[in-house]
């Protein structure tokens, strides 16, 4: 009996790929005898290019799975028996003229043959091959076995396989008709494969045919969308995953089905932790969709078990030689990470971190450090300025970062500060001797700022002079000697972070790794210095307009920092005071803030950075004459900063000195807003953080202005040393001399009197009370051993409302304080307050302590000695204190109870750590990023072009290369 050979063919979109495939099945040499078109849902002109050939078409409404679409067309043919065949095609199948004829050969020769399958080839490389077969693995994943190589018949002796795609695929009528077609519950995926199977089960066999060819595009018509845009990959990689669990449920035999979909959701949190370590967030997404969805698709997987069950005469052992053996696997796997090593980051050039100087400027910083932190050697702790111990052990850390009753303040309920977390990490470092870790933080920070620079300034440039000057440049900066005379430790870390995260900003265009790091210093950096987040959100979308295909990368990077931010920003919304998310964490400490034409020089305080204090401060030429030398210093490196727009690749000097008048105007703006309180006294937010800024920019667009000059940028980079070493001699010499604000200390806050009581009590008060200048009385409640910078909140410092405890705790003032009050017995009994600390009188930055400030600590102190229910203790370091006797502690306890706290407590605080221990993961240094399940085009890169270097790239090119 003469075969019946039933071409079907759908399409959904008119084009160039239709026509030609058009053209391809019109010059067969053996014709089909049959042809079935399928106008797929399509665009308008399908059904006109379709009517080109002879046969009869089968038009759908709406798109379905090329399996589905198949099925529709079998449905209009008569049953040919066994002498019928279906060759299967879709829009982007282009047959050689030879194809059918080499197809229907192989199937006639072989009766036990079912199912056949061409070499499919490259749409645009017709000598590259793009599938020759498929199997699975050990494990059920689907692998192809030819994946775009080059044509050279080294596979041409492959006959037996388990499966071929379905591009192509010749299959005999009845065997089709048995099975049922492809299972509807596939889908996109793996629909060729399954079918395949189910034969292979079902007693027949499925062969390659080496010499019959047929090209494919990847249009997705059939299998999955072979497109390299975003949208695409995550589609696919959705796609091909559900076909995975779907296969795998469908399956397993008997009642193991249960316990496999019991274990889809934590197979699927398993394999998340797993994509994030192997830099596939990309495909998060994706598994948690396919899970999913294959949860719910008991009706699909109940068909294909049933219909599976109903045709399956073979048993699974005779697929055993067929499947992909783990050897091959995993070189196959060891091949493509090197290809998309190759891909993704191109050769790795090397730092040289010895070689160039890093490891000199590193050390030279490290003695600077050393000699200048000097007088600290020895220390534990340390205190002055806004410097405040941290908590007494890590346990207490860590619970300051959750949602609750504030320290320092009665009735308070409110979300931590994101500081709290970088507080508790600087406690965990150091976990026997918590605050021992800022003695640690004040010896590194000027050789950790260096490194971080120095690391910046290698993707700049290779010129070892030009690194070391950026390096010690940023390391010895007048903001950071500012900020650690006078103890400002958030300052601090953010002058060290901001490199770090310039440079991890480089690399995130190529790397997930970096990415997450950048988002983690992003948050870090906010964290410390929220008066910076309108420079950087500006940057950050500079970034993304930049950044071109890999803008996904950057776009997350903000994602930590908004989990961290958005309980305390949404608290200050509802309390009408939103400003005051920019408010500096930690001890809030008033400040004598540099003038506008000082902050332009970089010197967030007064006094040019030492200078006026070091030369005298008498009036005349001397004053002027040290004006005079510090401009010009400032000055030489503007100049080569503006000489950097000459450079070959001005576009970094450009930048840099965009991302430097940021910066300024930010500090100029931040000296110029108060959002916190120090008792009466409004304190501006410190301009030192966004100085950073500008200055590690200005040191960028300087470094760029050098290079102008190739081999003889020696010369300007030892003038540049010179001008930041020089400005930096003032305020070392005062560190080293101890006449700066920071000293070595006990770590303690309050007097060791009260302290002794706190540790048989750790619930027991501390009332602070502090004459203000304008004559009233400041009143803080402190708790345990008293303040630290884990307990310190912002919540509290920028509080314009004053609500119902803080009233109470007005009242109890109000009364110790004056003479005729009432008595305050009570009110001390049931807040728990053991203790009374009349501090020193406060003044305003630069003033003295006024009269009226001078009278209240006298009055004061009158009504506290002439108290009955106060014993005085005498005079401490902190202040007169004086002791109350039966404090009870229990019924303090009990106004701040824990259960206010729930359920916004856990819902916060397991929020914020999802993120960040996602964000972690990723950052995690595992390697490069795993090649995708299913390979895109030119994936092992055989024939593929160089990446193209991104617009961000500019910024780290080598504009000034070796001579």
């Amino acid at each position: 009996m003469e075969p019946r050979v039933v071409a079907i063919i759908v399409a959904h979109e008119d084009g160039e790929h239709l026509a030609r495939t058009l053209r391809a099945l019109a010059a067969q040499t053996r014709a089909p005898d049959q042809v079935v078109k399928v106008d797929n849902g399509s665009t308008p002109g399908v059904s006109a290019a379709l009517s080109s050939i002879a046969g009869s078409t089968v038009s759908l409404t709406s798109e379905v799975s090329f399996g589905e679409a198949v099925r529709r067309a079998v449905d209009t043919l008569d049953d040919a028996g066994d002498s019928g065949f279906f060759w299967l095609l879709a829009q982007d199948s282009d047959p050689a003229p030879d194809a059918l004829a080499r197809l229907l050969g192989a199937l006639e020769v072989s009766p036990s043959v079912a199912i056949v399958g061409p070499k499919q080839m490259d749409w645009n490389r017709g000598d590259y091959i793009r599938e020759f077969g498929q199997t699975i693995t050990g494990w059920g994943r689907t692998v192809s076995l030819v994946d775009d190589e080059l044509d050279q018949a080294q596979h041409d002796s492959r006959s037996d396989v388990m499966a071929v795609g379905a591009n192509g695929m010749l299959v005999r009528e009845h065997v089709w008709r048995h099975l049922g077609g492809f299972d509807q519950g596939l889908g996109v995926a793996d629909d060729a494969l399954d079918f395949c199977i189910r034969a292979r089960l079902a007693g027949h066999r499925v062969e390659v045919v080496p010499n019959a060819r047929v090209r494919t595009a990847g249009d997705g018509v059939i299998g999955p969308d072979g497109g390299d845009d975003y949208r695409a990959s995550v589609r696919r990689a959705r796609q091909v995953r559900t076909a995975a669990l779907y296969r795998r449920l469908a399956y397993t035999r008997g009642l193991g089905v249960f316990w496999h979909w019991l274990g889809l959701l934590p197979n699927a949190l398993w394999r998340i932790i797993g994509l994030l370590l192997g830099k596939r967030p990309t495909a998060v997404g994706p598994e948690i969709g396919a899970t999913l969805a294959v949860m719910f698709d008991g009706l699909s997987l109940r068909r294909s078990r049933k219909n599976l069950k109903r045709t399956r005469t073979a048993p699974w052992s005779s697929l055993d030689a067929l499947r992909m053996p783990f050897a091959e696997v995993r070189r196959r796997n060891a091949l493509a990470r090197e290809a998309l090593r190759i891909r993704l980051h191109g050769h790795h050039v090397p730092i040289y971190f010895f070689a160039s100087g890093g490891a000199w400027v590193t050390l030279a910083l490290t003695l600077v450090s050393l000699v200048v932190m000097s007088p600290l050697i020895g220390s534990s702790a340390i205190s002055g300025g806004a410097l405040l111990p941290l908590a007494t052990d890590v346990p207490s850390a860590w619970s300051q970062v959750m949602f609750g009753w504030r320290e320092g303040a009665l009735g308070t309920l409110a979300p931590a500060d994101p500081f709290s977390y970088v507080a508790a990490a600087l406690a965990t470092f150091t976990w026997w001797d918590p605050t021992l870790s800022l003695v640690a933080l004040w010896f590194i920070a000027i050789p950790a700022a260096g490194l971080g620079a120095w690391m910046f300034a290698s993707r700049l440039s290779p010129r070892p002079v030009i690194r070391a000057f950026v390096g010690v440049g940023y390391g010895l900066a007048p903001t950071l000697l500012v900020a650690l005379s006078d103890g400002r430790p958030t300052a601090v870390i953010a002058h060290i972070l901001l490199p770090w995260l310039a440079y991890a900003a480089l690399r995130a265009v190529r790397s997930w790794a970096a990415s997450a790091t950048a988002a983690l210093l992003f948050a870090a950096v906010l964290a410390c210095a929220p008066s910076l987040g309108p420079v950087l959100i500006l940057v950050w979308i500079g970034a993304v307009s930049l950044t071109g295909r890999y803008v996904a990368r950057f776009l997350a990077i903000p994602l930590p920092a908004l989990a961290l931010f958005a309980p305390i920003a949404l608290w200050q919304i509802f309390a009408g005071n939103p400003v005051a998310l920019l408010a500096d964490p930690g001890a809030t400490v008033t400040a004598r803030l540099a003038p506008h034409w000082q902050l332009a020089l970089g010197f967030p305080a007064r006094g040019l950075g030492g200078w006026i204090d070091l030369t005298g401060s008498a009036p005349g030429t001397l004053n002027a004459v040290t004006v005079i030398v510090v401009v010009v210093l400032v000055a030489l490196l503007a100049a080569m900063a503006v000489a950097g727009l000459f450079s070959p690749t001005p576009i970094r000097a450009q930048l840099a000195l965009l991302v430097a008048l940021l910066g300024l105007v930010s500090a100029i703006a931040a000296a110029s807003i108060s959002v916190a309180f120090v008792g009466s006294i409004p304190v501006p937010l410190w301009p030192g953080s966004a100085l950073s800024v500008m200055w590690l920019a200005l040191l960028v667009a300087a470094a760029s202005g050098m290079s102008v000059l190739r081999r003889f940028s020696i010369y300007p980079a030892v003038a540049g040393l010179l001008a930041v070493t020089v400005l930096a001699l003032p305020m070392a010499v005062g560190l080293v001399r101890g006449t700066e604000v920071v000293a070595p200390s006990n770590g303690q806050t309050l007097p060791a009197y009260v302290v002794a009581r706190a540790h048989t009590d750790p619930q027991l008060g501390t009332l602070i009370l502090t004459a203000q200048p304008n004559g009233g009385l400041a009143a803080t409640l402190e708790r345990n051993v008293g303040a630290s910078l884990n307990n310190s909140s912002t919540a509290l410092s920028t509080a314009t409302n004053v609500n119902a405890g803080a009233r109470e705790l007005a009242t109890v003032v109000a009364n110790l304080s004056s003479l005729s009050g009432n008595d305050s017995r009570r009110a001390l009994t049931d807040l728990g307050i053991g203790s009374v600390l009349l501090a020193p009188a406060a003044n305003a930055p630069g003033s003295s302590v006024t009269t009226q400030a001078t009278e209240m600590t006298a009055r004061a102190m009158v009504a506290l000695d002439a108290n009955p229910s106060l014993e005085s203790v005498g005079k401490t370091d902190f202040g007169l204190l004086w002791r109350f006797a039966t404090p009870d502690t229990e019924h303090s306890a009990s106004l701040t109870p824990s259960s206010a706290t729930q359920p916004w407590r856990a819902i916060i605080l397991a929020g914020q750590l999802l993120v960040l221990l996602l964000t972690l993961l990723l950052a995690i240094p595992t390697g490069i990023p795993q090649a995708d399940i299913r390979p895109r085009r030119n994936l092992a890169g055989l024939n593929s072009e160089p990446i193209a270097f991104e617009p961000t790239d500019a910024l780290a090119g080598g504009d000034d290369e070796q001579e």
